[in-house]
């Protein structure tokens, strides 16, 4: 099964800010938090909150870690080891030892999202 989950974290930061008045401070602190390098000091969590607000079977045999039939069948080794969440180094030595299977394609080896799926499938223990 899969479910949505909805996460509300409550969180706490105190800092001082050089304006005019408090409408200028609180304007500033909102422009700032706006930006992706925003810093508003330490942040201390208050409350955590989460909620399943839906659930949905699965198919059998299909599980939310298997890799998306979208995009190309055949993924370069970057790209495979990034789909799996690995290092480029320790897709090569998987390899090289055979837990998976790749494909050649010329001078390039290539990986299928089919052999993605199988590895994890094979690899997985309850």
């Amino acid at each position: 099964m899969r479910f949505k989950v909805v996460v509300t974290k409550v969180e706490v930061a105190e800092l001082w800010v050089r304006a005019t008045d408090e409408e200028a401070a609180a304007q500033k602190i909102t422009d700032e938090l706006k930006t992706t390098w925003a810093y508003a000091g330490h942040w201390e969590r208050k409350a955590t909150q989460v909620d399943v607000i839906e659930s949905e079977s699965e198919p059998l045999g299909r599980t939310s870690q298997t890799a998306e039939p979208s995009g190309p069948m055949l993924l370069k080794l970057k790209d495979a080891a990034a789909e799996l969440g690995i290092s480029y180094g320790t897709l090569h030595a998987l390899m090289k030892e055979g837990a998976i299977e790749h494909t050649n394609v010329g001078s390039g080896k290539y990986i299928s999202r089919a052999s993605l799926v199988a590895f994890i499938e094979s690899n997985t223990h309850r």
